[in-house]
């Protein structure tokens, strides 16, 4: 390590050094004491026969240089206006013995230490990443990361999963319908699984937002091309994904299709399927047609009509509702219903939305305006997690804690994104964060949630053991 500054100009630099403050990129407190935001820089002049010792306390954390002999310049207390360090102290003892105390607001890594005949000097980070990881089981790795830059610290937990060991990375409904809240942990429990994490947005209701497969089963449709992860065995791919649904009827195409289990709003055609519920519970304004097997079973003009067992409910209103008057009773149907791209013939019965997409081919890549979200999603700190897929075809799964001053404040979406490659993602997206962030690994819950307790959340994406 070089020394920042030579012998001959130190005395120059420490005459200067308030008269020059406004002008640095950094706080001067004490004589020879700077603050980087990458790092605390103490610099001090040595007096023939002084010596320095450092020492370092936790909780909070305090480096401690002794001396002695006193330290010219210091002051008894000052209090920077510095993410990182709260307070320094000095002070001077009986036979000539001085203490000056850094205290931080988080664990820091200890500083270190060079000096000559001349200086003494010391220099303690700002910015690092400690990680630490361990075997879940073969095939599934945990990730602890403890971080910190110029913004303060942050708390990352992540998994690994090598989607080609005997591992299936599966998605579940909350209570398993879409109308559903339920935490992530007790989830993971009715599912068997050994790890988990919360997945796509939600309503206040529970109503998935984005498009849901489960087990092959379409559960929602795509909004707004967003990006989604297509999961299959030993492997996943990621994509903008949309949507076309068709109904037919006599060899010819009757109408589009609007989506899926949701609410109907004007001019559209809704179907609703078990999953949704008993009940289609939507207003006296529409018409609904009640099909099984693909036969019209019943007519619905009022509706609000009951999903039958095995069946589904078409409903329509203002121009669609013309569409579906034409059916009879006993007339046959057909809903074609597919996502762009289509993933099926890769084997993929699982999709989850999310976004907005973080990395596209190893690169930071943010499309958050394209898939119209909101300066509440793409601007600030907060509590995120994310899904990304390796080179090698592993998955990560990826909590941020935050809201949480000197413990974790969160990312932007930018450092997220850096984030996962600096993990290893090849293509990344974002999901649902704040307050619905969680992890569950072998039924604890290894992040601190914002809220301070566990959100009930509308999805989860699970690793439960295989198969094979």
């Amino acid at each position: 390590m070089q020394w920042r500054w030579t012998p001959p100009v130190l005395c120059l630099i420490l005459t200067l050094f308030a008269a020059c403050a406004p002008a640095l990129a950094s706080t001067a407190l004490a004589q020879g004491l700077i603050v980087l935001p990458e790092e605390v820089v103490l610099t001090l002049p040595k007096a023939f026969g002084q010596e320095f010792r450092v020492s370092y306390t936790s909780h909070p954390m305090k480096a401690i240089v002794d001396s002695n002999m006193p330290m010219p310049g210091m002051a008894q207390a000052q209090a920077p206006a510095d993410v990182a360090l709260r307070e320094v102290r000095y002070s001077e003892e009986g036979g000539g013995s001085a203490r000056l105390v850094l205290e931080f607001n988080y664990q820091l890594p200890e500083g270190v230490v060079q000096e000559d005949a001349e200086l003494f000097q010391l220099v303690i980070p700002k910015t690092f990443v400690h990680t630490t990881t361990r075997l879940v089981e073969f095939g599934v790795t945990y990730g602890h990361q403890r971080r910190a830059d110029s913004f303060g610290p942050n708390v990352v937990n992540y998994l690994e999963i090598d989607l080609k060991r005997n591992f299936e990375v599966k998605l579940v409904l909350a209570q398993d319908r879409v109308y559903g809240a339920e935490r992530v942990s007790d989830m993971a429990k009715r599912t068997g699984a050994i790890a988990a994490v919360n997945g796509a947005y939600f309503a206040s209701n529970g109503r998935p937002l984005g498009v849901l497969m489960i087990d092959g089963e379409l559960i929602t449709e795509p909004y707004a091309n967003r990006t989604a992860v297509g999961l299959r065995p030993g492997g996943a791919v990621m994509d903008s994904v949309g949507f076309v649904g068709e109904l037919w009827y006599e060899d010819g195409l009757l109408t589009t299709i609007s989506g899926l289990n949701r609410p109907r709003l004007q001019d559209e055609l809704i179907v609703y399927t078990e999953a949704y519920g008993t009940k289609t519970n939507t207003n006296p304004y529409g018409y609904e047609v009640v099909v099984v097997d693909g036969v019209v079973v019943r007519l619905q003009p009022e509706g609000n009509s009951t999903i039958p067992q095995g069946g589904i409910v078409l409903s329509a209103h203002g121009a669609q509702r013309e569409y579906l008057s034409r059916l009879k009773l006993g007339d046959r149907v057909d809903l074609r219903i597919t996502l762009q791209p289509d993933w099926s013939e890769l084997g993929v019965f699982q999709i989850i939305g999310g976004g907005p997409r973080l990395v596209r081919d190893g690169q930071v890549e943010i499309t958050g305006e394209a898939e119209q979200f909101k300066d509440d999603i793409l601007k600030g700190r907060a509590p995120r997690t994310a899904i990304g897929i390796t080179a090698d075809q592993r998955l990560l799964l990826v909590t941020v804690n935050g809201r949480q001053p000197h413990i974790s404040v969160g990312m932007t979406l930018d450092e997220l994104a850096n984030l996962l490659i600096e993990l290893g993602a090849l293509e990344a997206m974002n999901l649902d964060g704040g307050g619905s962030t969680t992890m569950t690994v072998r039924n604890l819950v290894l992040n601190l949630p914002s809220d301070g307790k566990e959100r009930a959340v509308s999805n989860a994406i699970v690793v439960v053991p295989g198969s094979k």
